[in-house]
């Protein structure tokens, strides 16, 4: 289920900075955003990009009561046509992102939007849903009748057993926030003891070393470069 396409693009990005405005031209605006992400991403060496159907300034998607205004579906498929059309990288994966659920206009908007980018060039869709099950999901799927690789994002209806998404025939699942979220429950239980005791003994075993803070930023590279690079003295 983590492959995108019977090629095995698997490589995702979920870049939140995806829209790119400088000009409301549909021809510019796209050649904007070739110009300036794409090559971007594939000097970086990124293997794809999520680009998300909304207008800019985007809203998050799991907001409940805001305002989510869609792109005109011509100039986004125009944005991913014009992805593909310049690509140097033959693997580059181009996701594209359908928030037709989140924005309250159903099924037969999602399938529009879905097929206009799959023809644009699309190597995935982003099915997203904000409902508590997976509903929408599953119309979406029986719908799309295996057209092309669908990737989905169960933030909301994440008690969904993982096996039924590979019977619905989702290509890949995106576990969005989750490790996000728990750093922030960790660190609001470690700041809460620290307050309440005034002490760092009992919360000491229950946080990394500072050993492994030095090799998470791979400290080692930097006293190597150190010894080759600054005087001896």
């Amino acid at each position: 289920m983590t492959i995108l396409n019977q090629n095995s693009l698997c490589g995702l990005i979920r870049d939140r900075s995806k829209q790119v405005t400088g000009t409301t031209e549909i021809t510019q605006t796209a050649w904007t955003i070739v110009r300036i992400a794409n090559p971007y991403l594939l000097r970086n060496g990124r293997n794809g990009a999520c680009l998300e159907d909304k207008l800019f300034p985007k809203t998050n998607s799991l907001h409940d009561g805001r305002a989510q205004p869609l792109a005109d579906i011509e100039e986004f498929a125009l944005k991913i046509k014009a992805c593909k059309d310049t690509q140097t990288d033959p693997d580059f994966c181009i996701v594209a992102r359908v928030e037709a659920f989140i924005a309250g206009w159903g099924l037969d908007e999602a399938l529009k939007r879905a097929e206009a980018y799959r023809n644009a060039g699309a190597d995935a869709i982003l099915m997203h849903s904000k409902k508590s099950d997976p509903s929408d999901i599953e119309a979406f799927m029986k719908a799309w009748n295996n057209q092309g690789p669908v990737v989905i994002v169960p933030t909301k209806y994440y008690k969904t057993p993982t096996q039924y998404f590979r019977d619905l025939g989702v290509s890949m699942v995106i576990w969005a926030n989750h490790n996000l979220r728990s750093s922030i429950t960790a660190m609001q239980g470690t700041t809460a003891t620290i307050f309440k005791e005034q002490s760092l003994t009992s919360i000491e075993q229950n946080v990394a070393t500072v050993k492994e803070v030095f090799r998470l930023q791979r400290d080692d590279e930097l006293v190597s470069a150190e010894d080759q690079y600054l005087p001896k003295n």
